[in-house]
């Protein structure tokens, strides 16, 4: 999830927060203040970039989204935010005998990151370090303009009605919302029509997986033969989605997009067609510096194969963060110079400037 929209949820529920715990030796603070530490506290979670530098392989495949997003270790990160800003606001006499509150605040919005993050699809491990399960419902892009639109309604009116006992109510705004992604979602996977050659069987196996920046786009990844049949559909056109697209800069390409009796189906190998190329994917694929993309990826496909007189490189993808008109996000390889060793490389993102990770 973006992270305008972790800061409107943070503040939203900031101002949930029930009477009861606002009791303290101090003022209570006000909605602003209480707004600005649950925006705040809903960008914890995301501390764990910090180590994308070290490893970008390993932080993808193990690190992101798993200790720092973990409901069981919530509490615990709650905690120690709650004892930082209670230091910061002591120098400035805020907050004074409120560290129950600010706690309350910390861990409701932490856990709203750790929710909202399983709305997309590359997963949350809620359950680390127990169980290494990651919860994704697919449901929404990393940026939903109408998901951001439903928090941002709700968060006004609960900063309106903040007095009122049935404030709760407006977070059934965003839950409709959400609800409707999902009845969409449901009636479009039921009515598809299904590739060319495809078995009923193979016809099952398969995702719908929530594009940019609407609802109504949506890429089919279906399971075949050593590969994957995908194609990018589309319910209606949808022109708010199209602005924001180009606004961002982003150059998505919407006429890829195909009403459901008109889809454009392509076939993704997970190894190259090419036999003189072959030899070399096995060799990455199956290369034990390489097993941190293999559990990463849920789609693997082939990339490119790029051959020099110096250096030969075999590419990997995941199908997933495939979008048209844009460069994949997640590309890493593995390359080697002559009767060296193969080493993990990846492609930086939206270029293709290659960089050696540091396996």
């Amino acid at each position: 999830m973006d992270t305008l929209t972790h800061m409107l949820i943070g503040a939203g529920t900031a101002q949930l927060i029930p009477a009861a715990v606002h009791k303290g030796e101090g003022r209570t603070p006000a909605w602003q203040q209480k707004a600005a530490v649950g925006a705040l506290a809903a960008l914890f979670p995301d501390i764990d970039y910090l180590l994308f530098p070290l490893d970008p392989l390993e932080f993808l495949a193990y690190w992101h989204r798993a200790y720092s997003h973990s409901i069981f270790l919530a509490p615990l990160w709650a905690w120690l935010l709650t004892l930082l800003l209670q230091k910061y606001f002591l120098r400035h006499k805020a907050w004074s005998g409120q560290k129950l509150l600010l706690f309350w605040i910390s861990l409701s919005a932490i856990l709203s990151h750790i929710i909202s993050d399983s709305l997309t699809v590359y997963g949350t491990r809620w359950f680390a370090p127990l169980l290494d399960l990651k919860i994704s419902w697919d449901l929404l892009f990393v940026v939903d303009i109408y998901f951001t639109a439903s928090i941002l309604t709700a968060l006004i009116l609960l900063i309106r009605w903040r007095h009122k006992v049935y404030r709760a109510y407006v977070c059934f705004i965003p839950f409709s919302y959400l609800l409707l992604v999902l009845l969409i979602k449901l009636t479009v996977y039921h009515r598809l029509p299904l590739p060319d050659n495809s078995t009923p069987a193979a016809s099952q196996a398969g995702i719908l997986v929530p594009q940019p920046f609407s609802p109504f786009y949506w890429q089919l990844i279906k399971a075949d033969n050593k590969g994957f049949t995908q194609a990018y559909l589309k319910l209606t056109d949808d022109v708010i989605a199209n602005r924001v697209s180009k606004l961002s800069g982003s150059n998505l390409d919407y006429a890829s997009y195909r009403l459901p009796r008109e889809l454009n189906w392509r076939r993704y190998p997970i190894m190259p067609a090419n036999p003189d190329w072959q030899l070399d994917a096995e060799k990455v694929w199956q290369n034990k510096k390489f097993r941190a993309f293999r559990d990463f990826t849920d789609y693997p496909v082939f990339y490119a194969y790029n051959s020099r007189a110096e250096k030969t490189c075999v590419w990997f993808s995941d199908l997933r963060y495939h979008w048209p008109g844009i460069v994949p996000s997640f590309r890493f390889g593995m390359c080697k110079k002559a009767a060296e060793p193969w080493q993990v490389y990846r492609m930086k993102y939206f270029s293709h400037k290659q960089v050696q990770t540091s396996h």
